[in-house]
């Protein structure tokens, strides 16, 4: 294997175990040293490829938005307005089984770059680049089907978001109240409106 093999394989191990790590302690609570020995390194392998605990949950986030640019992607791929909303609807159940501990994660992040400007930028860059993924797919998907969209496609990104925020707020508060089929509803009714 060669170094940068090498490389790609220990930050994959770092952000693997800084995963699990933050999930069990949280992002204050958790160190550079318990990432490291939970990966099975020295606090100087962390170091020689993250500038410290924060650039290791942004790469993290990073990681976390690929997947998730993936999933849009697909998501949009799909045409037929009901099979859209079935999809997303059967995302939507995944995600409470599996996003809620990384949600919460994000949060306590988000929470902690409020009160630092560096982390705050970091932030908004990647809801930036998050909204600007979605309001492109969903051009595509009005221009695909010769309509004008009712609201320009970043309006309508910033709502998907901040109704997918919203509604995680209230999963946490209240698991269970809110039916897959409610997010599913409302983000079809914002992407898609015209339906087909």
């Amino acid at each position: 294997m060669d170094q940068e093999a090498r490389r790609v394989q220990t930050r994959a191990r770092l952000l693997d175990a800084a995963a699990e790590v933050f999930t069990r302690l949280g992002f204050h609570a958790a160190t550079v040293d318990d990432v490291a020995g939970a990966a099975g390194y020295t606090k100087g392998a962390v170091y020689s490829n993250f500038a410290g605990k924060d650039a290791l949950f942004l790469a993290l986030l990073d990681r976390h938005l690929d997947a998730q640019f993936a999933q849009m992607d697909r998501l949009f791929a799909i045409e037929a307005t009901n099979d859209l909303l079935g999809a997303v609807e059967h995302e939507s159940a995944q995600a409470v089984q599996t996003g809620t501990a990384f949600g919460l994660l994000t949060m306590e992040f988000w929470l902690y770059a409020m009160r630092d400007a560096t982390a705050k930028a970091a932030v908004a860059e990647r809801y930036a680049r998050m909204r600007d993924q979605l309001a492109k797919l969903i051009a595509e998907r009005h221009a695909a089907r010769g309509v004008v969209p009712p609201r320009p496609p970043a309006d309508v990104a910033a709502l998907v978001l901040a109704l997918d925020a919203g509604l995680f707020l209230q999963h946490l508060a209240d698991p269970g109240a809110l039916p897959p089929q409610l997010r599913a509803d409302a983000i079809v009714h914002l992407v898609d409106p015209h339906g087909r």
